[in-house]
């Protein structure tokens, strides 16, 4: 007989996503039966996402929308090397949404595991006059639609959104063989 595995709905915990996330690995321990997001409201909230890829291929990353005025963007991060435009190979790709560039990126890469992580970040602006580039804090979480195995979208929560607010940064990767 196989045990049902009881999954906490967060949204109106009082905790900040960053927080249910601890709380919700103390809960599961063992990793092998830790579900991989959190339940807020309707939606299955994560602080980062794994595509499985192939060995070779291109990422497209494409903003759709996003709202506040907070900066925001994500990061790709691989087990291998994307290639920007003049050559450079590097393991992690920050980007930013920013209406003086078009609103998506391309690049070839190579993977050694067959993973693409991807995660929300964002500018966090404290009273003192500090940013700091920031992810996975406070109520920074995304919750994933899945549109085919080589394209999901992402609607995100910046860290500082009290309630978290999955509209504040929406975009999408595609993978392409």
């Amino acid at each position: 007989m196989s045990k049902t595995i009881l999954v906490r709905d967060y949204a109106e915990s009082g905790l900040t996503i960053q927080y249910a996330m601890v709380d919700h690995f103390k809960r599961f321990p063992d990793r092998s039966r830790r579900p991989d997001y959190i339940l807020w409201g309707d939606f299955h909230v994560k602080t980062g996402d794994a595509l499985a890829v192939p060995p070779r291929g291109v990422v497209r990353g494409e903003f759709l929308s996003s709202i506040g005025d907070v900066e925001q963007g994500f990061d790709l991060k691989l087990d291998g090397r994307l290639r920007l435009e003049k050559g450079e190979e590097v393991s992690l790709l920050r980007t930013w949404n920013d209406s003086r560039y078009e609103p998506y990126v391309e690049y070839p890469f190579h993977s050694n595991d067959g993973q693409l992580w991807v995660w929300n970040i964002y500018k966090a602006r404290y009273p003192e006059g500090q940013v700091v580039e920031e992810r996975w804090t406070e109520n920074a979480g995304m919750w994933v639609e899945y549109v085919s195995p080589t394209e999901r979208v992402y609607h995100c929560s910046h860290g500082m959104a009290h309630p978290p607010n999955f509209q504040s940064l929406v975009f999408k990767i595609t993978i392409k063989t």
